[in-house]
C-alpha cells in the first residue's frame, strides 16, 4: 500500500508537462499535499522531493497564490508528519 503510495509521489513531481505546463502545475500541489502528511516516511519524502520539483517549475505568482498558503497549512497543522513535510519545502522556496 505505501509502495504505491511513493509511486505516485515520484510521479506527480514528473507530471508538470501532462497538466499543461508551469502555468497548471499548481495543480498538482493538492495530492501531494495530501502525500506529504502520510505517516509513512518513505512516502512523506517523496511528496516532499515531489513538491520542491513542481515549485521549481511554477512561476512566481503561482508561487505566491497556491504554494505558499500550502505550505503555511502545512506547518500549522497538529500532526508532526505534516510539520516535517513543510520544514523540507522551506529551503526550496526560500531560494527563490
Amino acid at each position: 500500500d505505501d509502495e504505491v503510495l511513493v509511486v505516485l509521489a515520484e510521479q506527480l513531481g514528473d507530471f508538470v508537462e501532462y497538466v499543461g505546463g508551469a502555468k497548471y502545475a499548481h495543480h498538482l500541489l493538492t495530492p501531494l499535499e495530501s502525500l506529504a502528511t502520510v505517516e509513512e516516511m518513505t512516502v512523506r519524502q517523496q511528496a516532499v522531493a515531489a513538491l520542491n520539483k513542481v515549485a521549481a517549475a511554477l512561476p512566481e505568482s503561482a508561487v505566491s497564490e497556491h504554494f505558499v498558503p500550502m505550505l503555511k497549512k502545512l506547518s500549522t497543522r497538529d500532526w508532526f508528519t505534516s510539520r516535517i513535510s513543510a520544514a523540507g519545502l522551506f529551503a526550496g522556496i526560500y531560494a527563490r
